[in-house]
């Protein structure tokens, strides 16, 4: 596929920021915004361990506790939004053989 034909058909498929402002409700807005601090407080807490354990870099133990603080604080906001609780995230909680009852 050229760059031009691959240009083309992502034009075309992609869905327009008006459509998407249009359809959004504000449950699902509330939602995606509590998911996209996830994916970015992730990102952080893994730059974070990949300096200490990729680079060798002292492990900033600060940054650590605050980035899961950060974590923590989106994953409740993203259970609130979709009226879930904690203790209901943890009874799907997949856990490895060795801890199977």
């Amino acid at each position: 596929m050229s760059n031009f034909e691959h240009s083309t058909l992502v034009s075309d498929l992609k869905k327009s920021s008006k459509e998407i402002i249009n359809e959004l409700k504000p449950e699902q807005a509330d939602a995606l915004h509590m998911a996209v601090g996830i994916a970015g407080e992730a990102g952080e807490l893994l730059d974070a361990i990949k300096k200490w354990s990729i680079y060798q870099k002292p492990l900033d133990l600060e940054n650590v506790i605050e980035e899961l603080g950060d974590l923590e604080f989106y994953m409740e906001g993203l259970r609130q939004s979709l009226n879930l609780t904690r203790a209901v995230s943890y009874t799907h909680l997949t856990l490895p053989t060795i801890y199977s009852v």
